[in-house]
């Protein structure tokens, strides 16, 4: 089969052409040949890479996570289990969000809950005390910080003893 284009490319991993040329740029692909007249020139294995990528970074992978785990194709001593490392800490890093995402939507349950009880009450009264609250748990923080700084100022400072010079 001859060399593929970059649009038969782009068309045929189903992304655009813009993604080609950046993952070339983010050095995920290598640099293709190029016809004397200058147009790209890529290999069909190509087609696969730019999938892996795109499905890769479906699993939450960054693009610099990726890179990494590509170059372990050509790495001879990458095996399987040097890769459960990385995919273990990114199992990790989505438990986390996960755990995050439960959090906000346990509060955002609360607050749900919280306001149908109030039912018929002002909402502008309700963001307001919100507001106020917020802004005094601002200032309760700043003033305990600034209250810490001043006592980091005001503790005795040690001093080192002189050193007493040759006479």
């Amino acid at each position: 089969m001859p060399p593929l284009r970059i649009g038969k490319l782009a068309k045929l991993a189903n992304v655009n052409v813009q993604t080609v040329r950046f993952y070339e740029r983010k050095g995920l692909l290598p640099k293709p040949s190029r016809r004397p007249s200058g147009y790209r020139e890529y290999p069909h294995e190509t087609i696969g890479i730019v999938r892996l990528i795109k499905h890769i970074q479906g699993l939450g992978f960054s693009l610099k996570e990726i890179k990494g785990l590509i170059a372990l194709r050509t790495s001879p001593s990458a095996t399987l289990e040097s890769a459960c490392g990385g995919l273990q800490r990114k199992l990790e890093e989505i438990d986390a969000k996960i755990r995050a995402l439960e959090a906000i939507r346990s509060t955002l349950s609360q607050m749900i809950e919280s306001h149908r009880r109030g039912g018929d009450k002002p909402l502008a009264q309700a963001i307001n005390r919100h507001v106020d609250k917020l802004a005094n748990e601002a200032i309760a923080g700043q003033s305990q910080e600034m209250g810490q700084r001043n006592l980091v100022r005001l503790a005795p400072k040690k001093r080192l003893p002189k050193s007493r010079s040759a006479s």
